[in-house]
């Protein structure tokens, strides 16, 4: 059923989309098949984009507490996905960096993401290509003015 501006309900429309986001990531996660739980490919994501970030870096910018950064940089590391070397400027502590094995594992899936995307997209009719697109710059718009 069409919606029209009268029939909206913001309460409403917040509730789908959540549920529809919540959806859309669950496949992607699937599709991504990086062997990786969430947050740990979150972590890694952060540390290849911002890094070489000490363990509290990333756990301000993941908001998680500092142990549970430093677990997430255990596994990355024992799994050759992250590379550790001491701080030069805090011999305590060390900072993280993605290793080329980390960097490969985000691509792919990436690569893997887009290809499922892709192929979904494309069993859709133009027009309602065009009406997501639109969304997309709606939620776009949403998305920068609550940061």
């Amino acid at each position: 059923m069409p919606v029209t501006t009268e029939t909206v309900i913001p309460t409403e429309l917040a509730a789908r989309l959540r549920s529809n986001v919540v959806r859309l990531s669950r496949r992607l996660r699937r599709h991504a098949a990086s062997g990786l739980s969430p947050s740990l490919i979150s972590a890694l994501a952060v540390v290849a984009r911002r890094g070489p970030l000490t363990p509290s870096e990333l756990a301000d910018i993941e908001d998680v507490r500092r142990p549970t950064a430093t677990r997430f940089v255990a596994i990355l590391e024992h799994r050759g996905l992250v590379d550790r070397d001491p701080d030069p400027l805090d011999g305590r502590s060390y900072r993280v960096a993605a290793t080329a094995r980390g960097r490969a594992l985000l691509a792919e899936s990436r690569t893997r993401q887009g290809a499922y995307l892709a192929r979904a997209l494309s069993t859709l009719e133009a027009s309602d290509l065009r009406t997501l697109d639109q969304a997309l710059g709606v939620l776009e718009r949403l998305l920068e003015a609550g940061r």
